[in-house]
């Protein structure tokens, strides 16, 4: 027959051993949905959208599912954010980290190339980044500040 002692060690040991599981459980849980990774496809629904009449820049506006531009902005109600496209230049002919967004004129059904306000040079769709090496003076000159 086990002794009194016996009986409350193994009680203790059981509660102390289902504590354990349940905390683990719980920490597995939370990494899994509260510091979990963004998943891909939610990531590929962010852009940099510009509202067309007031020329709002929104950052991570989330493309609704099944929707085509324009897209309704959240504050007006009406279709009139067209995704911007980035440009990294400055008017000295340098690189840099944070990019002007421009609304492109085919967009908008304007004429003409659309020209960056802050560069003056040409932006397209799918405007391509500064040379590496640029990029890089850019980061050493951010970082130097």
């Amino acid at each position: 027959m086990p002794e009194a002692g016996e009986s409350k060690l193994k009680k203790i040991l059981s509660i102390v051993g289902a504590s354990a599981a349940l905390l683990v459980l719980a920490i597995v849980v939370l990494r899994a949905t509260l510091l979990a990774p963004p998943d891909a496809g939610d990531l590929s629904r962010r852009r940099t959208v510009i509202d067309t009449k007031t020329g709002e820049i929104i950052r991570d506006f989330v493309i609704p599912e099944d929707s085509t531009m324009p897209w309704t902005n959240p504050k007006t109600g009406e279709k009139t954010l067209i995704q911007g496209e980035a440009c990294y230049w400055t008017k000295d002919g340098k690189a840099k980290l944070e990019p002007t967004y421009v609304l492109l004129n085919e967009m908008t059904g304007k004429p003409g190339p659309t020209i960056c306000p802050d560069c003056g040079r040409t932006v397209v769709a799918h405007n391509p980044l500064p040379p590496a090496d640029l990029l890089r003076e850019a980061k050493k000159a951010a970082e130097n500040k």
